[in-house]
């Protein structure tokens, strides 16, 4: 496995955490505590260049030594489970939410419940958890008393479109599923093409961000029949326990339309999507070769640097679902993306060491900073949560306002799941299976996939539902 390891040397300090050490005098050696920091290496060169400018500065505010090891998302939580499996692991590291919520349970992170209740010390004022977004700290609580760690940044998922391209073809910005459409149309009808819509590998997203988007919008009730906990979320336990009870079935009415609308919208990609990867999609868009694209508010500058001034261009939510498509419809959008992707957890066995203790959670406040998120948002188009952080303009369509996406089941169960949906997804539309065929093929995988999910870990999952159904009984 090729990783790259950077050491960064910190000499400053933070009053009160490190050992008492205050502002102006000089940091010993022996003073220092060491912590490793482990985060899976981004594509984006900028963007690991801009860490490594962070990192360094906190050089200058703590005493602490950070070793930091950045490994390539492939081989990222391979690394961090060998070590845990042998007792190590980093004493800080990020992920998303499906993971952090699994190493909590198997013992690995630190519990942030109570850190939560009092201030960070770089945003004094309020309780650390009044900083976030209710919906976002809504999703970090495994139960009442359980939390793995603090989000710090999300990442939206829009459409982008022509502007021009739209106005010259007489079409409008849509709103609803219906105008999307019309708006297709106009595009085709004027010689344009209207949609890159990349569909190579589960890497190009757009099958499985789509889905999820047009599923949440018709098959919602599912929501309710499934959200064993009650927090307004379907997570995995409760989809290995709906599945026990026989409430997940691709072969609803329901999910049979929401491929249907799919179908239907693929008359307006570009001919060759199950060959599209995303990066050429992104990149026909910038250079005004189609009229719209789905992608994320980190592509905004490689989209802008591309385009310059050849085009306006804008931003929109996957339009609106109403009982004129739809009369299960939901009659509003949902956020893709929007979730806490960028998590900081501790490791537990920092517990055993107090100057340890003290010294990463420092580094947890300090890069989930309203400066820090400021300044990423700004160098590198990532969503901020904390609240008191502005959006710089050109990211004001990012801004969240639609309902959160309740049910992330295409995305959120694991690798093999996402292989199987994007898979089948591709025969599909390819018209190699019908709809009903691509359900039935859905139904048997998805018992396979929950079979083994997490390494057959079952058990578990029934045990929290247990523990679900003690605290409302109790309630």
């Amino acid at each position: 496995m090729k990783k790259r390891n950077l050491t960064v040397m910190c000499a400053a300090v933070c009053a009160g955490l490190l050992g008492g050490i205050l502002p102006g005098e000089e940091v010993k050696a022996e003073d220092k505590a060491k912590i490793v920091f482990a985060q899976d290496l981004d594509t984006d060169e900028k963007a690991n260049k801009v860490m490594n400018e962070i990192l360094t500065e906190y050089t200058e505010k703590t005493g602490t030594e950070i070793q930091f090891e950045s490994l390539p998302s492939a081989d990222y939580r391979t690394w961090l489970m060998t070590q845990f499996s042998a007792g190590q692991g980093p004493d800080v590291y990020t992920g998303i939410i499906y993971d952090m919520t699994q190493d909590y349970k198997a013992g690995y992170l630190t519990n942030f419940k109570s850190l939560y209740e009092k201030e960070s010390s770089y945003d004094k004022g309020q309780p650390w958890k009044d900083t976030l977004p209710e919906y976002i700290a809504e999703q970090m609580y495994i139960t009442e008393e359980d939390v793995p760690g603090y989000p710090t940044a999300t990442s939206v998922v829009r459409v982008f479109y022509n502007k021009d391209m739209l106005e010259a073809a007489g079409a409008e910005i849509p709103e609803t599923w219906e105008e999307f459409m019309d708006t297709c149309s106009k595009l085709k009808e004027a010689g344009n093409i209207p949609f890159a819509f990349p569909n190579a590998t589960i890497a190009d997203l757009s099958w499985l961000w789509f889905n999820n988007s047009i599923c949440n919008q018709i098959d919602h009730e599912m929501i309710e029949a499934l959200d064993a906990s009650g927090n307004g979320y379907v997570e995995l336990a409760e989809m290995c326990k709906g599945y026990d009870e026989g409430k997940i079935d691709f072969k609803d009415e329901k999910l049979i339309e929401s491929f249907e609308l799919m179908k239907e919208f693929s008359q307006y990609w570009t001919s060759d999507y199950n060959g599209l990867d995303q990066k050429n999609a992104i990149e026909m868009f910038a250079r005004g070769e189609v009229a719209m694209v789905q992608a994320m508010s980190t592509s905004l500058e490689k989209i802008q640097s591309i385009v310059g001034d050849s085009f306006e261009y804008g931003v929109m939510p996957v339009p609106v679902i109403t009982e004129e498509t739809n009369e299960n419809a939901l009659g509003k959008s949902v956020i893709l993306g929007g979730q806490p992707d960028i998590i900081f957890g501790m490791n537990k066995a920092l517990e055993e060491d107090e100057e340890k203790y003290a010294a990463a959670l420092d580094f947890v406040q300090y890069m989930s900073s309203p400066e820090i998120q400021a300044r990423l948002a700004e160098e590198i188009n990532r969503i901020p949560l904390a609240t008191t952080v502005e959006l710089p303009e050109r990211l004001a369509g990012f801004t969240i306002t639609e309902e959160p996406l309740r049910m992330p089941w295409y995305t959120g169960v694991n690798e093999q799941w996402r292989n199987y949906f994007h898979r089948t997804g591709q025969e599909f539309l390819s018209d190699a299976i019908t709809a009903e065929e691509m359900a039935e093929t859905l139904n048997k995988s998805f018992g396979e996939v929950i079979a083994s999910v997490e390494g057959g870990k079952r058990l578990e999952c029934r045990e929290i539902i247990t523990e679900w159904n003690r605290g409302m009984n109790h309630d």
